[in-house]
C-alpha cells in the first residue's frame, strides 16, 4: 500500500538486520512493511501508531474489513470531508489513494492498465496475512507499554520533512527516549541522520516521492545506541 516515507523496498533487509526474538514493538508502524516481514519470528508483535485512521483500518483488515477495489474522485473527496463516517475506510483511501501515499496529498490517478486501488488493496491484505497475531494500538509512541527485553523498533517522522499529524514532530524529544528506552531493550531507529552516540549498523539508496514533480533519492539508515555496541565487545 502506498504510504508516505514507507519501507517497503528495504523492508526484508531491516528486518533481517533486527533478527528474532520473543516481543517485538513498534512505534510507528505505518504500513507495517518492516512489521509483516519481521512478525513470523516474534511470540508477541505490537504494532503502534499515532495516526487513528491508519490503525483503524489496519484493525478493520485484520478482522476481515473489505476494502473496495476502486475509488472515484468524487467519493475520495467525500471520504476527505466525512472522514468519521468510516474511519477504516478513511484510513485506507487517506493513504493508499493519495499520490504518494500522502495523508489526503490528492487523488491518484489510475495508470493506464493499471488498478491502483485494488493494488494498494491487495498489498494490504498479503501484509495482515502474516500480521494476524498482532496488537494494532493507537498511542503517543512515548506512552507505549514496552516490557523489559523486548526489541524495539522506530521509524519516526524523519528530520525536516512532513508529518501528517497536526503538531510538528520534536526530534530532540525523541532521540532522548530512545536513549532511555534502549538501557533495558534494544532498539533499532531508522532515519537519515542521528545524534553521534547512535551507530548506523545499515545503509540503503532508495527513490521518494513527495508529489508528480518531486523524486530523488535518499539514502536509508539504521540506527543503534552505542552502548549496545560497548555491551557486545565487553
Amino acid at each position: 500500500m502506498r504510504y508516505q516515507g514507507g519501507k517497503s523496498r528495504i523492508a526484508r533487509q531491516i528486518a533481517e538486520q533486527i533478527g528474532a526474538g520473543e516481543t517485538f514493538i513498534s512505534l510507528f508502524c505505518g504500513a507495517c512493511s518492516v512489521e509483516s516481514k519481521i512478525a513470523p519470528y516474534f511470540k508477541n508483535i505490537i504494532c503502534n501508531d499515532n495516526h487513528k485512521y491508519l490503525i483503524a483500518m489496519l484493525n478493520a483488515v485484520k478482522h476481515g474489513y473489505n476494502l473496495p477495489d476502486k475509488i472515484s474522485k468524487k467519493e475520495y473527496d467525500f471520504i476527505r470531508k466525512h472522514m468519521d463516517y468510516d474511519p477504516a475506510l478513511t484510513g485506507f483511501v487517506g493513504f493508499g489513494c493519495s499520490y504518494g501515499g500522502k495523508w489526503f496529498g490528492g487523488y491518484a490517478k489510475e495508470i493506464p492498465g493499471k488498478n491502483c486501488c485494488l493494488y494498494d488493496k491487495q498489498s494490504l491484505i498479503r501484509k495482515i496475512q502474516y500480521l494476524k497475531n498482532a496488537s494494532f494500538i493507537c498511542n503517543d509512541y512515548r506512552d507505549v507499554e514496552i516490557p523489559v527485553g523486548a526489541i524495539v523498533y522506530a521509524d519516526p517522522p524523519y528530520y525536516g520533512t512532513a508529518s501528517y499529524g497536526s503538531e510538528k514532530f520534536n526530534t530532540s524529544e525523541f532521540w532522548d527516549y530512545m536513549r532511555d528506552i534502549s538501557k533495558t531493550n534494544k532498539i533499532f531507529i531508522s532515519e537519515q541522520n542521528a545524534p553521534d552516540d547512535f551507530v548506523c549498523i545499515w545503509e540503503s539508496r532508495v527513490k521518494r516521492t513527495l508529489d508528480r514533480n518531486n523524486r530523488f533519492d535518499v539514502t536509508e539508515k539504521l540506527f543503534i545506541h552505542n552502548r549496545y555496541i560497548v555491551g557486545e565487545s565487553k
